[in-house]
């Protein structure tokens, strides 16, 4: 008999029961496949719940959705859109769901797996999918599709989209279908492909470690942050803090004590993806015991994307995560949480926090949100008191976060007189403390400021940084490049890994993919697409626990730190529907450094005189 995660016992016994074509499918799972398989039910993969997960070391993995719906009651129109006749909504189909959670997997979740399939496209064919209706036998799931797919394009387009996906009825669950689609898909057969890096990382989201005291560290908390770790039910919290005050420590630390408090998953929110995986560092510094699978960190958009696709709701564009009745049709359905936190606040949409609140939070739970709205990048519209605007929670702010270990006091006095040259008229200026920080004590301390003009090459530019490198002695696993956008930074990670023969760390593509991406997309939108998913695929893994030089947008490094920066300010582009030399990104960008700060301005003529006049070269 196969193995089987939780066993049967717990799975009839939990909270919220398995269904019964789950519990039918489960059973003859395990009793016709042998202990080499694996079969984890109702897995949490970073936000992706498909029903059932199959595991066979070395040889691949099949994800499973069971369905329990009547086709009878659903309609597929011209568009192949999906419709749900009794309700009158348009819905996902059950094949559009699936192939979600196997794209997620390739390429989000699965770490070195995108890359790899980049170079040869084969290996996304070590993960099935089997869709199982469990109210429909076979030929009728195929009079369904031949019944609603008249026109002959259309189907051909439908088989297509579902050519590599399995669909079985009720009457399929025989041991001669399961031994034909083994074979068919060669699951029992060794895969070089399905390597031991990729079997671990799929166990490591299938059955996440237990998290044990002794691997956290001693952390000294100020009176301030004690204050404000104590995890309490039916509050609702807004917690500003200057950068480096510890906001997201007080969060990790608040976060475990919820679960304690609990018992239950705590969901924690950001806007940046890349910011979930220093949550995370954060979260495994605090000296308690607790499982992982009980936290659920990820960023705004993937949450929504990854909880319309559980509910079987398409996404219709940006549209949809702003329409604050959009989960209303499974709103008795959504799985709620006893706590929520948000981090970096001032990012996030009213609409948005409406939406969490309405639908994910229970009326008892715990809501925290911490924000600055000094790194207010989007420019969301602020109060009459200059704060972000969160209408779901009432009173004052809590402001005791004032004091800052991030970084040297040069360096925060740079940003005090950056917040009064530049912030001013827009924002309550903070009253700063920086504190003192014995790991700093003994280091050296630069900040550093040149404008090569809006000309400078990226050539000049990479030269520039080896040059100061080696007049610094500085150590790459201590330093973290910055610009606004990716296209200088992907030239210059090119040469340091070309002529200096260093690895790197980033938050978008390489020069060789970009180039690559080029020739192998056919239009704008596939290529857009492509790079967007590597981008993606990185923000979500990336760390500066690397041991090499990082380079990212300044967008995806906001909650970071780093011991030295390189922040390149690009020239102001007035044609650009975005602006990626904002006063507020700049400033998000100083308050990343904790020891040595090295400015390079591209002829940028707004930033020039202040830098100058308050940078002693």
């Amino acid at each position: 008999m196969a193995q089987i995660h939780p066993d049967f016992y717990t799975i009839q016994h939990l909270h919220q029961p398995a269904t019964e074509g789950e519990l039918i499918l489960l059973d003859f799972l395990q009793k016709n496949l042998n202990m080499e398989f694996e079969i984890y039910y109702h897995p949490f993969i970073n936000g992706d719940r498909p029903n059932i997960v199959i595991l066979k070391k070395g040889c691949g993995a099949i994800i499973i959705s069971v369905n329990d719906w009547d086709l009878t009651d659903y309609a597929i129109n011209d568009d192949l859109d999906w419709w749900n006749n009794s309700t009158s909504t348009k819905v996902q189909s059950p094949f559009s769901q699936i192939n979600y959670y196997k794209e997620n997997l390739v390429s989000l979740h699965i770490s070195t797996f995108l890359e790899k399939k980049m170079n040869k496209w084969y290996y996304s064919n070590i993960i099935y999918t089997l869709v199982y209706f469990h109210k429909m036998s076979q030929d009728n799931i195929e009079k369904f599709i031949h019944e609603n797919i008249s026109k002959e394009d259309n189907k051909t387009k439908f088989l297509k989209d579902i050519k590599y996906i399995q669909y079985w009825g009720y009457d399929s669950l025989t041991l001669q279908n399961l031994e034909e689609y083994f074979s068919k898909i060669r699951i029992e057969q060794p895969s070089f492909l399905f390597d031991e890096d990729i079997y671990n990382n799929f166990k490591r989201y299938l059955k996440p470690p237990f998290h044990q005291l002794e691997e956290g560290i001693d952390i000294k908390y100020t009176k301030a942050q004690a204050e404000l770790i104590r995890s309490e039910s039916r509050p609702r919290r807004k917690i500003k803090g200057i950068a480096g005050s510890g906001k997201t420590l007080v969060l990790a630390k608040r976060a475990v004590n919820a679960y304690l408090r609990t018992n239950s998953e705590i969901l924690i929110l950001t806007f940046n993806l890349s910011l979930k995986n220093y949550i995370r560092d954060k979260i495994n510094d605090v000296r308690e015991s607790y499982p992982w699978e009980k936290f659920y960190i990820t960023n705004y958009h993937q949450f929504i994307k990854s909880e319309a696709n559980n509910y079987n709701l398409p996404i219709k564009g940006l549209k949809s995560y702003t329409d604050i009745n959009f989960f209303e049709p499974v709103k008795n359905h959504i799985k709620k949480y006893k706590a929520i936190f948000i981090d970096e606040v001032q990012d996030y949409q009213t609409e948005w926090l409406e939406i969490i609140t309405k639908y994910f939070l229970y009326e008892d739970s715990e809501f925290v949100v911490f924000g600055d709205e000094k790194q207010n990048i989007y420019r969301r519209p602020l109060d009459e008191n200059k704060e972000p605007i969160i209408k779901t929670i009432a009173g004052n702010w809590n402001k005791s976060l004032n004091a800052s270990k991030r970084f040297t006091s040069e360096i925060g006095k740079l940003a005090m007189k950056f917040q009064h040259h530049f912030l001013e008229n827009k924002y309550t200026i903070d009253n700063m403390v920086v504190l003192d920080n014995p790991m700093l004590d003994f280091e050296q301390r630069n900040i550093k400021y040149a404008n090569i003009g809006a000309k400078a090459s990226t050539e000049r530019i990479f030269n520039i940084y080896k040059g100061t490198c080696k007049k610094y002695c500085l150590n790459p696993a201590d330093i973290t490049i910055l610009s606004g956008t990716a296209d200088i930074l992907r030239e210059i990670e090119y040469s340091i890994r070309t002529q200096l023969k260093e690895n790197t760390t980033t938050t978008f593509e390489t020069k060789e993919e970009y180039d690559k991406s080029e020739l192998e997309t056919k239009s704008k939108n596939n290529f857009e697409e492509r790079i967007n998913t590597i981008r993606r695929y990185r923000r979500n893994h990336f760390s500066i626990k690397t041991g090499t030089v990082k380079l990212s947008s300044i967008h995806s490094f906001k909650g970071w730190e780093s011991h030295t920066v390189f922040l390149i300010i690009e020239p102001h582009k007035s044609d650009s529907i975005q602006d990626f030399e904002s006063v507020e990104l700049i400033y998000t960008a100083i308050t990343r450094a904790q020891v040595n700060l090295f400015i390079l301005n591209m002829g940028n003529e707004k930033y020039d005189s202040f830098f100058n006049d308050n940078i002693q070269n």
